[in-house]
């Protein structure tokens, strides 16, 4: 597989370096290349449209800086390219929502870079809360230190780690965020707090500071489960298991990768049609991701709780909200236009009156183009990457 790489931070390097010990695939080109001398035999491209010009090329990885990532993926996902973009797109979910439909237009599956709910430890905890085997459900806490020291952790850090939270609870209904330092871009440390369906509460804390394991504690009626993950870049670690009376169980995980991971969940979303059965973590997760960010942002901001109410990525979606805009404007129009042709006759301008004659026609169209909605596409139902693993027990006493 041809890959291009556009970007030269550390994880675009890791990327690089990762790709150069597999045989089976080939680091093609990269845009604007790596100062690495291991990396002085790979192809630089003059620009990103030189980059993406390549013959050849498979699959593009999208990095770069912040305000890099929004265009180069939107250019990517206009060629019809298989993407791994590096999350998060930008400093706010516009750059995944400008490419929601590229699937259905161009072809192209994008797969944001968010493999930890992939890793052996999480989906162990996810088999926990499944299965209810320490019983009923307390809390979840996530405590780990951010990537690089100085990063905003609301807009940067905190999108990538609560992939994990949603993957375990669901889709968050409410957050409340406070940091260090007070204001909307807290580097030194940031607590939120996370409720969703059900009241099932969650809080991930984030700090500056050296390299710690990551952990992920799973409160529950009998007892708890703790996941420790090192800090390297396996990710190896531990499971604790503590149970009343007992003595804490701990079970010791292999390295894992997770470039392969993500690897395989690309391989997997390109032999699918729909959107519905799309293997996770994908472009959904990855925008809702975001879109948590934006509101932790909001929290440190107003400083109180922010409520989410989320809409679907869709044709049907696209075309009621340019249909109420349009709409709006009409209104808009037709009560600028009235005053005006009452106020030429005692200027002299009779051609006025004639002006609201124009109205009838305009929402006579405006109508009929409401008919076009019947040749919009459905939106597909939500993934089930995005539904929480706590469902209600349908009517007569079954079990899901």
């Amino acid at each position: 597989m041809n890959v291009l790489i556009l970007g030269n931070g550390h994880e675009e390097l890791a990327w690089a370096r990762w790709l150069l010990g597999r045989s089976e695939h080939r680091l093609d080109a990269a845009f604007p290349g790596f100062a690495d001398p291991a990396l002085a035999g790979i192809p630089v491209a003059r620009d990103l449209e030189d980059a993406l010009a390549r013959a050849g090329i498979e699959v593009v990885i999208v990095g770069g800086p912040v305000d890099f990532r929004g265009e180069a993926l939107r250019r990517a996902a206009a060629e019809g390219f298989a993407i791994i973009n590096l999350h998060p797109p930008g400093l706010d979910s516009e750059a995944y929502y400008q490419v929601a439909l590229s699937r259905e237009e161009t072809g192209a599956v994008i797969v944001p870079d968010l493999p930890l709910r992939l890793h052996p430890g999480v989906l162990a905890v996810r088999q926990a809360l499944a299965s209810g085997e320490l019983g009923s459900f307390r809390a979840l806490r996530w405590d780990a230190p951010a990537g690089q020291a100085g990063t905003d952790l609301a807009r940067l850090e905190f999108p990538r780690v609560v992939d994990v939270v949603r993957a375990l609870l669901g889709e968050v209904e409410a957050l409340t965020a406070t940091g260090d330092p007070p204001g909307e871009q807290p580097d030194l440390e940031l607590v939120v707090q996370l409720r969703a369906a059900g009241s099932r509460r969650a809080e991930l804390r984030i700090w500056s500071g050296p390299p710690e394991p990551t952990r992920l504690l799973l409160l529950a009626s009998n007892g708890s489960l703790t996941l420790e993950l090192d800090p390297g870049p396996d990710r190896a670690g531990r499971i604790i298991e503590h149970l009343p009376a007992q003595d804490p169980r701990i079970t010791q995980l292999p390295p894992w990768d997770p470039h392969q991971a993500i690897l395989a969940v690309l391989s997997a979303s390109r032999g699918r049609r729909g959107v519905a059965d799309l293997p996770s973590p994908s472009l959904h997760d990855g925008t809702r991701a975001t879109e948590l960010g934006e509101a932790v942002v909001r929290s440190l901001r107003r400083g109180r709780t922010v409520e989410l109410h989320y809409e679907s990525i869709s044709e049907e979606a696209t075309f009621k909200s340019v249909m109420t805009s349009t709409g709006c404007l009409i209104i808009l129009g037709s009560l600028l236009l009235l005053p005006l042709a009452m106020v030429g006759p005692p200027l002299g301008l009779t051609w006025t009156l004639f002006i609201p004659y124009i109205i009838p026609p305009v929402l006579g169209l405006f109508i009929i183009m409401q008919t076009l909605r019947l040749a919009v596409r459905r939106p597909s139902p939500p993934p089930e990457s995005s539904q929480s693993l706590f469902r209600k027990p349908p009517k007569g006493g079954g079990r899901t």
